[in-house]
């Protein structure tokens, strides 16, 4: 009862998710975390939030957390499913992990402060114990919920470059914020078309603000005449 007390504070766990066994294996130093949930919880439709009652549940999936005393620990759990009327069978979200991925996102959390102060994911995949397809998981992970997060700000002074990388086998156009060195805009390839394409990752917004510099700048150039 205690473990389970423990690993349910230590996970931060909140009904209707609690923690139902433990299971230690010394000889591989892992700890196993069973997580469960009581007969009867509704969950919501991911799709709509629409509550509903449970329907089944996928078969047991595990997701890597943060060592407990140099033991790896693993969560482990069967997702249920709703069976929505609008959007069908559905997968509910948990609310340790990302969907598709087999890290806890305190996991992830701690593998991006590793990955910044090592600077390589091969630096970063030596302290996880991670491989490198999970790793560059964590990382597109990461860029997305930052981009998700990201408010679009007016871009007074852009600049666009070129990178290669993977040993010069693949280049990228970036388009850069000057003023808050900041990459706003991706895209593959190296040319005109690259440089087109990161423009329509702008939003409206931005390309309006940008268009507005640009006019600024040729009336002050032009003594008045919009040279834009």
């Amino acid at each position: 009862m205690q473990d389970r007390e423990l690993y349910q504070q230590i996970l931060g766990l909140h009904s209707p998710w609690s923690v139902g066994a433990i299971q230690l294996d010394v000889q591989r130093r892992r700890v196993g975390v069973v997580v469960e949930h009581p007969e009867g919880t509704r969950f919501e439709c991911p799709e709509c939030g629409c509550s509903l009652a449970c329907y089944d549940h996928v078969p047991e999936r595990e997701w890597r957390h943060l060592d407990t005393m140099q033991f790896q620990t693993i969560l482990k759990a069967r997702v249920p499913r709703v069976n929505c009327p609008e959007h069908g069978v559905k997968q509910v979200h948990v609310p340790w992990a990302e969907k598709g991925s087999h890290l806890t996102l305190l996991f992830e959390r701690l593998a991006i402060d590793v990955l910044l102060a090592t600077q390589t994911v091969t630096g970063a995949m030596a302290i996880l114990g991670t491989k490198w397809d999970q790793t560059w998981g964590i990382v597109q992970r990461a860029v997305a919920r930052g981009q998700a997060r990201k408010q679009p700000l007016r871009l007074p002074r852009v600049g666009i470059d070129e990178k290669a990388f993977a040993k010069r086998h693949k280049d990228i156009t970036l388009l850069d914020d000057l003023d808050r060195s900041t990459v706003e805009a991706i895209s593959d390839g190296h040319n005109t078309e690259s440089g087109v394409a990161c423009l329509s990752e702008l939003s409206d917004e931005q390309l309006q603000s940008r268009l507005c510099e640009c006019r600024e700048a040729g009336h002050s150039a032009g003594g008045g005449e919009d040279r834009a």
